[in-house]
């Protein structure tokens, strides 16, 4: 944003003159093309502006450290100038001279002052003089010479700037306007000269102005920054234009009069408008995405989203529809709105500017309903005054969810940003929504999951616990027959009772191990913290006598303590070691335990160098009664994976085994390191 004109020196050489001549000064003699020059005391030149190089034909370096008495063909010398100085009030001179150029003697006139050289105090002021071509015969030379002042000068540069220039006396009455006030203001400079400043302010600050100039004059109090501030200005036509104003004062012959120089800054107070409304209007894109996520109720969100559209549109109305496409017609059902304080409102979608929204997948702007006849109306009752409106549509163009409306009492034109804004926030309600909508079916998908898995749960306890006595009598009897008949059977039918005993016990087992599995969830044990290398001492007491039996070797790295079942967690050791002997081969098994950190987990792996699983079978022999070998090669039940990938799951991770044919197994498991209930 602007702060006011600029104190740093032109981006040309011409800055070699700040310090002399006011910046904004050596701007406007430049777009002039005023020649101008500074010199030292003596009359040595030290800086000089592109239209004095223009005028002597000289290039700088030319006339750097050149005298000005040199350029001089006739007339006074910058002795004599500078001794007609005065140097009490260092009141400025103008005098006749004839510039020496390149090429030609050009009569000239120098207006010659002393100004300050800098900030330090002791540093000698410069000379500066503004030289300007004399036209004409000599007659009428010589009037001009007599003519052309300070005052002449400036009235040339301020007839050339696009900036308004307005002189007052301490009546505030306008003694100078230059021509760029007509084009700001609408006033005709001759015409206001001689009328009162107060016409050019807007009436609510008038007397504000006359007051506080009385009490400057008074007491020298400045009640505002003299270098800029933004006032605003009355036009002829009248409106106010708001102005940035550079204001200052000086005293001719004894006569105090102020000078105002000021610009139309409509363009970027507009600009400023734009930019404040955009950063409002992400900022409310912005809440509203973080409220979306935060919040589950629909019905909240559609009333915020109102709030905020209505309150960074500025408008009268906003509202949220609900598209129904019903056996009755295509109606719409209000869900949320702001500004029309109803309880229920249902309207027909047809001949209305939701209609249209909806038939054309895109906004539909209306800047003044009276003079549109596209549409009966908005999507509100007939009794609402609405003069302008913008409708959206939310959700996807082949199955829109409804339509987010904003209205206005007033005709008004609506920026492209205003509508980007609405499709913004139209997209974060239709994508809340259909998050919703997934959250709520995946809610009910899981409580069916749920209900499912209880009812699986409890039919597999209650299979299991009602076969266990069907088959305990089968196993009886059997055994009952074998031991009172024995003699009477042959080998066949000895044979065949062996079968259907070790078939029951097996079936036994296979129940057992179901029973097991389906407990895993509904029957665990609370977390807590576990140390595995306690629990690893456990599990290799339990299986001594089939460690001792294979001649197993069994080595372990230190093991962490995480949160956990400790039973279940002693169970996985035990299966997955036990799997580990039991398929070792031909060899002495031999199986190494270890753990790593591996970012929020804990990588637990036992590694064997037995028979090894293919790898296309590595995913099947964690599911339920899957075995890879035949019950004479290895015994089993085919659910002991099963359990380890249920317990690994109630703690929050995964397993996987990595294992090629004849080159060993290695299971992973990889567990939260902070895993909890």
């Amino acid at each position: 944003m602007e702060s006011g004109p600029s104190n740093d020196p032109p981006a040309t050489e011409d800055g070699a003159l700040a310090g002399s001549i006011p910046t904004r000064m050596a701007t406007l003699l430049e777009a002039a093309d005023v020649a101008c020059f500074r010199a030292t005391p003596t009359g040595t030149i030290d800086a000089v502006n592109d239209a004095f190089t223009r005028l002597t034909g000289y290039t700088r370096a030319e006339l750097d450290e050149r005298s000005v008495d040199a350029l001089f063909d006739d007339g006074p010398t910058i002795e004599s100038l500078v001794s007609d100085l005065d140097e009490g009030d260092s009141s400025p001179t103008s005098v006749p001279v004839s510039i020496r150029t390149k090429t030609d003697v050009v009569p000239c006139t120098v207006h010659l002052e002393r100004r300050p050289r800098g900030a330090e105090p002791d540093q000698q002021p410069a000379l500066t003089g503004i030289v300007r071509r004399r036209t004409g015969t000599a007659q009428s030379a010589v009037k001009s010479e007599s003519d052309l002042t300070y005052g002449r000068t400036f009235e040339a540069l301020a007839d050339a700037l696009p900036d308004g220039i307005i002189v007052l006396d301490t009546n505030s009455d306008v003694q100078y306007a230059n021509p760029a006030v007509e084009r700001i203001l609408g006033y005709d400079p001759d015409e206001l000269v001689g009328s009162s400043k107060v016409k050019i302010i807007p009436p609510r600050l008038r007397q504000t102005h006359l007051s506080a100039l009385q009490r400057y004059l008074e007491t020298g109090e400045r009640n505002i920054n003299w270098t800029y501030v933004e006032l605003p200005g009355q036009h002829t036509d009248g409106h106010e234009v708001p102005l940035g104003v550079s204001l200052n004062d000086f005293t001719y012959n004894g006569d105090r009069y102020f000078v105002g120089l000021f610009r139309d800054i409509s363009p970027r107070k507009e600009a400023e408008r734009t930019l404040s409304e955009k950063v409002v209007q992400l900022e409310s894109v912005s809440y509203l995405g973080r409220h979306a996520l935060e919040s589950a109720d629909t019905d909240d969100l559609l009333a915020k989203a109102t709030e905020l559209v209505a309150a960074a549109l500025d408008a009268s109305y906003a509202t949220v529809f609900e598209h129904d496409a019903g056996p009755d017609g295509e109606v719409l059902r209000l869900r949320a709105d702001t500004g029309l304080d109803v309880d229920d409102l249902t309207t027909s979608a047809a001949d209305s500017i939701a209609a249209a929204a909806l038939a054309d997948d895109g906004p539909v702007v209306i800047e003044d309903f009276e003079s549109d006849g596209r549409f009966d109306g908005p999507s509100l009752s007939a009794d609402r005054d609405v003069r302008s409106g913008i409708t959206v549509t939310i959700g996807p163009a082949t199955d829109p969810w409804g339509v987010l409306d904003v209205y206005d009492t007033d005709r008004r034109e609506f920026a492209d940003h205003d509508i980007d804004f609405l499709e913004s926030v139209a997209t974060i309600l239709a994508t809340a929504i259909e998050r919703q909508r997934y959250e709520r079916r995946l809610n009910e998908t899981v409580a069916d999951l749920e209900a499912s898995n209880e009812r699986l749960e409890q039919f597999a306890y209650a299979a299991s616990h009602d076969l266990q006595e069907p088959l305990r009598m089968v196993s009886s009897y059997l055994q009952l027959i074998e031991s009172r008949y024995a003699d009477d059977l042959d080998a066949d039918g000895r044979e065949f009772i062996d079968y259907a005993v070790d078939g029951a016990e097996r079936m036994r087992e296979m129940i057992d191990g179901l029973l097991e599995y389906s407990r895993i969830d509904s029957q665990g044990d609370p977390f807590e913290p576990v140390d595995l290398d306690a629990v690893l001492e456990d599990v290799l007491t339990d299986l001594q006598v089939m460690i001792e039996g294979t001649d197993a070797e069994i080595t372990a790295e230190p093991l962490p303590e995480i949160q956990g079942d400790p039973r279940q967690l002693r169970q996985l050791f035990q299966n997955l070691l036990s799997n580990a002997i039991e398929y070792s081969g031909d060899e002495p098994p031999r199986v190494h335990v270890e753990a790593r950190h591996n970012g929020r987990n804990w990588e637990i792996s036992v590694a064997d160098d037995g028979i090894g699983i293919d790898p296309d079978d590595q995913d099947r022999v964690f599911r339920v009664f899957q075995r890879l070998h035949s019950r004479e090669e290895y015994d089993g039940t085919g659910i002991g994976l099963a359990l380890c990938r249920r317990i690994v799951e109630r703690h929050g991770g995964r397993i996987r085994v990595d294992s090629e044919p004849g080159e060993g197994a290695t299971f992973t498991v990889a567990i939260p390191a902070d895993a909890s209930q």
